[in-house]
């Protein structure tokens, strides 16, 4: 690898928006009242824990952990794995004091489809949709990451990520070893001990509650979890056990933080939702334009269960490479998720494209870290094939948002998706200050080549990762 060891100094100037971490201490760009705030999304990595917000929240001393309904008696973050949509719970300095995750539907995988190995599938359970996107789905406890399609077709598992548009997008998908299933939703009108129970997706599915106690059964109009079994072919859910379900995230009230996709949700009294989670953006003008992008809003809970959102700020990652690694710099070994990596096309001309690995709050994800395997930037050798989200700062630069590690010794085909700085038709073509030759190359749409021109958002995948690009996607 080569490896770059230099100054706190000069990390301080390369992490221009990490301000807080040059003075150590998590926290970054949390918000925070004398009483702490709440942060709702996505596990992004560890090292303490770092969330999908960029901002890394301390945990030292933290021993209010609840993982699937059961107290974390040991290490908190042991029990936790990158994918898992939690809630975090932080006093005044930014410093985690309780934290909470429980997946969101617990059953067998069927209808698999998707291009095999490869990791963006949709698949049912429960008649509910599921989609998995690479690199952002993190899969766990299979025998490949991500697995095949015969591996997850029929598994029982456990799936934690939020809801959109009446499916439910994985962002963490763990096999289960037993056959125990769950599910959340709302009660409907209860006949006897049997009731239809509404699931987030809007789907119904009936459940037999004769296994528990008359005085142990919810009311119509509950949110409740169930655990027990499903019956694929009467698509019956026998309940051994319920609890009621706060289906809010937050305190009335409270300072809260959430990051995840802003939506058009008609079933809100709002008309919007991010992630799991009612909002009102009707007071926030920042969130226009952000429909269908991951955004992080603050704001506040009200009594009305719904998240008043005071400010938007855009999180969606707009570039993507898949490269050879000509070099990677780490200006802290202590943060070793913190430098650049200079990314290579193998005959282009005008790379190395750098991109920036920010410190908190806009530390990237790096794809399958966990405690028990960490991934980092010290992981990373030249030659290497990684695939990187990133995006542009206003000062130009190109910040990473996440990163995957693809192979060791090489891309067999490498692909850039970025602006158009100049194109030569049935010439050449610069992307992202990386030129690549453009003959012959396929156009999709067909024709795009006659307006394509500079500002341009294109896709380039250089097959057989010569230095020309095979095929051009131009972005509507």
């Amino acid at each position: 690898m080569k490896l770059s060891l230099v100054t706190h100094a000069i990390l301080c100037t390369l992490a221009v928006t990490g301000l807080a971490s040059c003075g150590g201490g998590g926290g970054g760009s949390e918000s925070s009242t004398a009483t702490g705030s709440t942060v709702v999304g996505t596990i992004a990595g560890f090292g303490s824990i770092i969330m999908n917000n960029g901002v890394e929240y301390e945990t030292d001393g933290l021993s209010d952990c609840e993982v699937d309904d059961d107290d974390v008696a040991g290490v908190c973050e042991d029990s936790l794995a990158a994918g898992m949509h939690v809630t975090l719970k932080t006093d005044a300095n930014g410093v985690v004091t309780s934290l909470k995750y429980d997946d969101e539907l617990e059953g067998v995988a069927s209808n698999v489809n998707g291009a095999d190995g490869i990791g963006d599938y949709t698949f049912e359970i429960y008649g509910v949709t599921i989609t998995t996107t690479s690199p952002y789905t993190q899969w766990d406890d299979f025998s490949a990451n991500p697995p095949t399609i015969a591996e997850l077709d029929g598994a029982n598992v456990e799936v934690s990520g939020e809801w959109l548009n009446g499916a439910l997008n994985a962002s963490y998908v763990e096999m289960q070893s037993d056959s125990s299933h769950e599910v959340k939703g709302t009660v409907g009108a209860i006949s006897g001990t049997d009731f239809p129970l509404t699931l987030r997706s809007g789907d119904t599915i009936d459940v037999d509650a004769s296994a528990i106690a008359a005085s142990q059964l919810p009311v119509e109009g509950d949110f409740v979890e169930l655990k027990g079994s499903y019956d694929g072919t009467t698509g019956i859910f026998a309940a051994t056990e319920i609890e009621i379900e706060d289906e809010d995230d937050f305190d009335s009230d409270s300072e809260a933080e959430i990051t995840g996709t802003l939506s058009e949700n008609f079933a809100s009294s709002t008309g919007f939702s991010i992630g799991n989670t009612d909002v009102d953006i009707s007071g926030a003008p920042s969130c226009t334009g952000l429909i269908g992008l991951m955004v992080e809003a603050e704001g506040r809970y009200q009594d009305t269960g719904v998240l008043v959102v005071e400010e938007c700020e855009n999180e969606d990652e707009d570039m993507e490479a898949k490269c050879e690694v000509e070099a990677v710099t780490v200006p802290d070994i202590d943060k070793p998720k913190v430098g650049s990596v200079e990314c290579g096309f193998p005959g282009t001309s005008g790379g190395p494209l750098t991109i920036i690995f920010n410190d908190s709050p806009d530390l990237a994800m790096f794809s399958d870290d966990s405690t028990a395997s960490p991934f980092n930037l010290t992981n990373v050798d030249e030659a290497d094939c990684v695939e990187i989200k990133f995006s542009e700062d206003a000062s130009g630069d190109y910040i990473a948002d996440l990163i995957e590690h693809e192979d060791n010794g090489g891309c067999d085909s490498t692909e850039l998706e970025a602006t158009v700085d100049l194109f030569n038709d049935a010439t050449d073509i610069t992307v992202a200050g990386i030129t690549f030759t453009a003959n012959p190359t396929v156009y999709d749409p067909i024709g795009s080549n006659a307006s394509l021109s500079a500002g341009d958002k294109v896709e380039i995948k250089d097959n057989d990762a010569d230095g020309n690009a095979d095929e051009i996607e131009v972005d509507d």
